[in-house]
């Protein structure tokens, strides 16, 4: 096995050109340059390819190494439409490693193979016409998560058969179930800002040439990071043609208003010692235990290396391709806490110096132990050493919905008294405030714009069965619907950013399909792990909508409100503790708080109660801009006023 000390690699090696994988140049772009990173390679081969897969082989050609570890060959043609390969020589072995190019932009099928693409045939017409949505800040965003198969592909959603679980779904318009709006038509419809899309980079899980397996994953298991996934187009077999219909759904997203946002994945690789990374130079892109083995703080076999400077260096190469070539409006990022804190924050500059608008969040915990010291990754309480990166709020989260992972454990809106003061922290952003001195663990932003506030996303049961869980048995199933909304008014009206998941919005429900000796009881019948799950789990039944049209109705009003008006949407943490003041109704849990500023004023009160509550508000006349069924109230209110029971109300001065 290859020995060396990384740092020295990258003392000696670090390689800083824009020019590595397969790019076609020239004029009339007439040639194609071949260059890949190996520094301790003894050798390193161009494999050129007729298809993505099959014995079609042209030729193989040896590579000349230059400086920096970086090998390099040259063809005095374009090679537009072929395939490629590498093969690494080392030392220590006796077998050529042959492997996809780390750097491949394109593949063929099930991604065994680098495509060599002229990315400007790829742009749909229309493509450089089209702007981009403005976004100011994280807190004027509106995040709806999508899993691309999950949104389209039951026949409710009224997307023509062959777009369904594709791409070209989310381009299609006037699509209906009954009276409900459907996809594209829904999340206009709904007012969100974005589209968090669950990854859409080539995941090794599903096998994309055959389709009627009717395969699902959820795509946290990467392959290739700078390809798209085939299962998503209509030709998994034509490397343009998902490039294509991805810039179709992107351009078509644009076209109304909604940003992209892409789920990646850098914190592991499916494969470890058979992944690209590996084969191309052993030992590098990986962490190690001092003993040798791979490290697992991803809990899915190994996790990369982002302290080493190729690896970090992989990283942005492949975010600015992703921001440039699709256009895409920001990066959420898995297991985030894996990556150090000097990379994210070079990231983070990497992505200003081309939209500062760029979203970035991520996920600020790991799936187990990593040899890194704590102090240098990206976790959650490290916030402040990366204040201008967003990452998720699982206090909030566990605080109004009781935690994660106990299903029948209750929240601030299914009975707990004791979450009001976590709460409350995240009502302000989870910023410092002037009141509030308890739950510091919960006071962790740098700023509001850090706060992703959310009750619900792919893992995990959604909002609604973890409250048929918790909640059956003591409620009524009215009760539990004013408690999702409830939910919803907390999150959408806190200070940060609102994040909701598909379907959340009408009730989602993942139902499990149970096997033939299982009994169903409350918890069986849910799935709350739906990584793999099949359609009949993860689909979205467009029929919920209309069932449930009241929720969604309110869901929507709770937008349409946060747009209303900057005070639900501070940036800053200054503004926060100037405009935000709670109010003392004499109980903890009956939490009402102040949003004012010289224009505005809105006072916001959560019943967590199954009685109505009573309270006094500021002086002035108000008018009720948000009651218990999102709906605008013409009447005049002063003085003592009323508060439904398990509900939010909002009143606005006039």
């Amino acid at each position: 096995m290859l020995r060396y000390n990384a740092a020295d690699i990258d003392n000696k090696y670090y390689y800083d050109g824009n020019d590595l994988g397969a790019n076609i140049v020239g004029e009339e772009k007439d040639r194609t340059v071949f260059k890949t990173w190996s520094p301790l390679a003894t050798g390193v081969y161009l494999n050129l390819y007729l298809d993505g897969e099959g014995d079609n082989l042209i030729e193989t050609l040896p590579m000349e190494m230059l400086d920096k570890g970086v090998w390099y060959v040259e063809l005095f043609r374009s090679c537009d439409g072929l395939f490629y390969t590498f093969s690494y020589e080392f030392e220590y072995m006796n077998n050529r490693m042959e492997t996809i190019d780390i750097y491949a932009k394109a593949c063929g099928i099930n991604g065994n193979r680098g495509a060599i693409v002229d990315f400007d045939t790829t742009d749909p017409i229309g493509w450089d016409k089209v702007s981009k949505p403005k976004c100011l800040n994280a807190c004027q965003a509106i995040v709806y998560e999508c899993h691309i198969r999950d949104i389209t592909i039951d026949e409710s959603s009224g997307v023509c058969p062959e777009h369904r679980g594709k791409f070209l779904g989310f381009t299609h318009s006037r699509t209906r179930c009954g009276k409900s709006e459907t996809c594209l038509d829904h999340l206009k419809e709904l007012g969100i800002t974005h589209v968090h899309l669950l990854p859409v980079a080539d995941y090794a899980t599903v096998d994309e040439a055959h389709p009627e397996k009717g395969q699902y994953n959820w795509g946290y298991d990467p392959k290739n990071y700078n390809c798209l996934e085939g299962s998503y187009s209509t030709d998994p077999a034509d490397p343009k043609c998902r490039i294509r219909e991805f810039k179709e759904l992107v351009m078509t997203l644009h076209k109304n208003g909604i940003g992209v946002i892409m789920d990646v994945v850098y914190n592991h690789t499916f494969h470890t010692e058979d992944s690209s990374f590996e084969k191309a130079f052993p030992g590098y892109y990986h962490r190690k235990r001092r003993d040798g083995t791979f490290s697992n703080g991803s809990g899915c076999g190994n996790e990369t290396a982002s302290d080493h400077k190729m690896f970090r260096k992989y990283m942005i190469d492949s975010l600015r391709f992703w921001a440039t070539e699709y256009k895409v409006d920001g990066f959420r990022f898995d297991l985030m806490a894996l990556h150090d804190i000097e990379t994210v924050n070079i990231i983070r500059d990497e992505l200003d110096k081309i939209d500062p608008s760029l979203l970035m969040y991520g996920e600020g915990w790991t799936g187990g132990e990593s040899p890194m010291p704590a102090d240098k990754l990206a976790y959650k309480w490290n916030s402040y050493e990366f204040g201008r990166v967003g990452l998720f709020n699982d206090n909030i989260r566990d605080s109004v919905k009781g935690g994660t992972f106990n299903p029948y454990d209750l929240g601030f809106i299914s009975g707990n008294r004791n979450t009001a003061s976590i709460l409350k922290r995240g009502i302000a952003g989870s910023v410092p405030h002037y009141q509030l001195t308890d739950a510091s663990e919960a006071c962790w932003a740098f700023e509001p714009t850090q706060a992703v506030n959310y009750a619900e996303a792919h893992d995990n049961h959604t909002l609604w069965d973890k409250l048929k869980i918790s909640g059956s048995n003591h409620y009524c199933p009215s009760d539990l619907i004013k408690m999702d909304k409830l939910a919803a008014a907390i999150i959408i009206l806190s200070q940060g950013m609102p994040f909701i998941q598909l379907g959340q919005d009408f009730l989602r429900s993942k139902p499990r399909e149970l096997s033939a000796n299982e009994k169903p009881n409350e918890l069986n019948v849910y799935n709350g792990n739906s990584y793999n799950a099949p359609d009949h789990t993860n689909a979205i039944k467009w029929g919920k909508k209309n069932k449930y049209r009241g929720v969604f109705n309110y869901y929507k009003a709770l937008i349409k409100l946060r747009k209303s008006s900057e005070l639900f949407r501070m940036a800053n943490k200054l503004d926060v503790e100037r405009h935000l003041q709670f109010m003392d109704t004499g109980d903890a849990n009956f939490i009402i708080w102040k949003l004012e500023n010289a224009k505005e004023c809105f006072v916001i009160a959560l019943n967590p109660y199954l009685e109505e509550r009573y309270f006094n508000l500021p002086w002035g006349i108000f008018h009720k801009r948000l009651d218990e069924c999102g709906l605008i109230g013409e009447e005049e209110f002063s003085g003592y006023v009323r508060c439904a029971p398990l509900s939010a109300t909002v009143f606005k001065r006039i």
